[in-house]
């Protein structure tokens, strides 16, 4: 070590390990952070308990300038890091069964982290039902001021952070891999637009991918991040699930949307309620359990910008909701034109479709 490294740095450098949660934990109960890095090299019971690779890594990392040089390297991409020491690092973090990181990579607004939050989570191949719930309950708190939480993944997740923003309200992303390595690719988009406009995070390093057991470790941040937790349609195996027994375990508040009992993507919300989750039937709920004033806060709505075409099919529906069928009948478009201009209108939060393949203006 070419000098001796701030605290800061040092819990950015244990962040680059990839270490499980729980063993992260146990070693900084044994270890203090300025001791580990001084015995780093001298103390074989470190490599015993972390693993020879993880302890190589550790040990070329705090060799020379190499600290130095990944830590401006990521922040040249972009990408800051806020370590467990620092003062903005949240408190609901720092408690003991959330397995806390060493630190999170994120870009975006770091004030969120501490704001009244709510995290929404569910299925990747979500019912128009789980859909329209989604949007429902993240557009609705975050009128109430509620920053809404979730994993940025297909379904769910996608419809609760593009409606919070859509409405005005602020949300925070918790990645399942580094920065870099960002998917699904369809949801590349809204990333960038979280990152302008909310906040993304991550435990792990920018160029960290995806694996089998990081998105159940990312989980635990979701629900660590928030003050409760709804779950939207969710199969008897579902990852949400895991989020749900994560939030319990950290004393988080379970909500549960309950679902048809013939559907199985709701079987294991119902079989939450069944077990004393929740059973959210409203805003309401949330509001009430949280003793949050009923009192709307005054938001300017982002304007959306249409173009011409987009505008016309927009007025269309104003009239009411309208099946594909009927719109290619009175909009006198191509179905390819239609279509483009229905995904063009849904991605900027216009417009919504609903079941039976119908479409409505956006509430």
């Amino acid at each position: 070590m070419s000098e001796k490294l701030t605290e800061h740095l040092l819990y950015y450098w244990l962040s680059l390990s990839r270490i499980t949660p729980l063993r992260m934990q146990k070693l900084l109960e044994i270890y203090s952070i300025e001791e580990l890095a001084s015995r780093i090299e001298k103390d074989t019971k470190i490599a015993d308990f972390i693993g020879k690779e993880k302890y190589q890594k550790l040990c070329e990392t705090l060799k020379g300038d190499a600290i130095y040089k990944s830590y401006d390297t990521m922040t040249k991409q972009g990408i800051k890091y806020l370590a467990f020491c620092d003062e903005e690092f949240p408190e609901k973090m720092r408690q003991r069964e959330v397995f806390s990181p060493p630190g999170l990579y994120y870009i975006g607004d770091l004030t969120l982290l501490n704001s009244t939050a709510i995290g929404i989570v569910g299925t990747r191949r979500s019912s128009s039902y789980g859909k329209d719930n989604a949007k429902k309950f993240a557009s609705e708190l975050a009128e109430y001021n509620i920053t809404i939480v979730s994993g940025l993944a297909t379904g769910i997740d996608a419809y609760a952070h593009e409606a919070c923003l859509n409405a005005g309200g602020k949300t925070i992303a918790v990645l399942g891999m580094g920065h870099k390595k960002f998917y699904p690719v369809d949801n590349t988009k809204l990333y960038h637009r979280i990152c302008k406009e909310g906040l993304v995070v991550s435990e792990y390093a920018w160029a960290v991918e995806a694996t089998k057991y990081t998105f159940p470790e990312r989980n635990r941040i979701i629900a660590g991040l928030s003050d409760g937790v709804i779950i939207i349609e969710a199969a008897e195996k579902s990852g949400a699930l895991i989020t749900a027994d994560r939030a319990l375990e950290q004393s988080r508040e379970i909500f549960a949307v309950p679902g048809n009992i013939t559907n199985p993507k709701s079987r294991g919300t119902n079989r939450l309620i069944q077990k004393g989750a929740t059973l959210l039937l409203g805003t309401e709920d949330i509001l009430e359990s949280f003793a949050i004033k009923t009192n709307k806060i005054k938001k300017n709505s982002p304007i959306i910008q249409l173009d011409i075409y987009e505008q016309k099919l927009y007025t269309l529906l104003e009239q009411g909701e309208m099946s594909f069928d009927e719109l290619t009948e009175k909009s006198n478009l191509t179905v390819s034109e239609l279509l483009t201009l229905l995904t063009s209108l849904e991605l900027k939060g216009a417009i919504t479709r609903v079941s039976g393949n119908k479409y409505r203006v956006q509430k």
